[in-house]
């Protein structure tokens, strides 16, 4: 499901207007703190007004920590309406692995407290070979040590090419707004 990751340091390496502002967000609330932006950093309604369209691409991942603070696992929060539909289900509250083959991205991210970017392909229950962009951003309490990940995802398929079941009317109407643009 994954290719490539690429840690990101300027605006100009992402082609995705979405995911080019969002990392804009992230930088200048970076920039803001001098140092990782925390969850708190990150307004839902500030990005909707800036950003119309993004929130059904957005998900906020918790990172947890085991004994000795390591990261361990994932938690998915908040999960988007664009990210239910790549997943084929609302994951919110889940926990996975770090280690699994659909985190690099999120590994990445956590290891080096930049945005990574990442282009995944997923195969829906119609057989057909998917891909999207993914951008995962680092978000820090105390501005070093990730804690949360906000993640955007870009579809570069249509509602179409997925199998009618799973295209839910949060996804569709989310993938017009994105088209729309």
């Amino acid at each position: 499901m994954v290719r490539d990751s690429l840690i990101i340091e300027t605006e100009a390496q992402i082609a995705h207007p979405l995911l080019r502002r969002v990392f804009a967000y992230w930088q200048a609330r970076a920039a803001a703190k001098g140092g990782l932006p925390s969850r708190a950093d990150i307004d839902p309604v500030e990005l909707a007004d800036l950003l119309p369209g993004a929130l059904p691409a957005l998900s906020l991942i918790e990172v947890t920590r085991d004994a000795s603070g390591g990261a361990e696992r994932l938690r998915y929060r908040v999960v988007g309406s664009l990210h239910v539909e790549i997943m084929g289900r609302d994951a919110t509250g889940e926990m996975i692995d770090l280690g699994s083959a659909e985190d690099d991205a999120a590994s990445a991210a956590i290891a080096t407290g930049r945005p990574v970017h990442a282009m995944r392909r997923f195969s829906p229950a119609n057989g057909r070979s998917l891909s999207f962009e993914a951008l995962v951003c680092p978000l820090a309490r105390d501005g070093r040590h990730v804690d949360m990940l906000l993640s955007v995802v870009a579809p570069r398929y249509q509602p179409e090419d997925l199998p009618a079941a799973r295209v839910n009317r949060f996804a569709r109407a989310a993938l017009e707004t994105m088209r729309r643009r």
